[in-house]
């Protein structure tokens, strides 16, 4: 009977945000393909930057300054307030735990509607 070699945990972890980074990439081509969406993320882990966009327009993705000027306000999720909707801890409405507020540098999700076609 053989058993499987032992993976290193610092292993393990590779290999799972690698597998992760790569269904985050389906998912964005798919919701860019289905919804007509722009999406722009940013991931970055020991060191290195991993980045998704679905256009190589030059506007793309829009500035923090344009974004905070954009009537409705960018809907802004945190990642505690994700976290709480998500396994449904929280008591609080889940719109609540939106904030409508101007984007800005810091964890979150953010979207923004850069036009009026969504």
């Amino acid at each position: 009977m053989s058993s499987k070699p032992q993976i290193s945990p610092k292993r393990a972890a590779n290999e799972s945000f690698r597998k992760r980074i790569k269904t985050l990439g389906n998912k964005f081509s798919d919701l860019w393909l289905g919804h007509e969406a722009d999406i722009y993320f940013v991931a970055h882990r020991n060191g290195r930057f991993y980045i998704f966009t679905s256009t190589d327009e030059p506007s793309w993705p829009p500035s923090p300054e344009t974004l905070m000027k954009l009537y409705p306000l960018p809907i802004k999720k945190s990642l505690a307030q994700v976290h709480r909707i998500k396994r449904g801890r929280a008591k609080v409405n889940a719109r609540k735990a939106i904030s409508h507020e101007h984007a800005s540098a810091g964890c979150g999700l953010t979207s923004a509607q850069a036009d009026s076609s969504t």
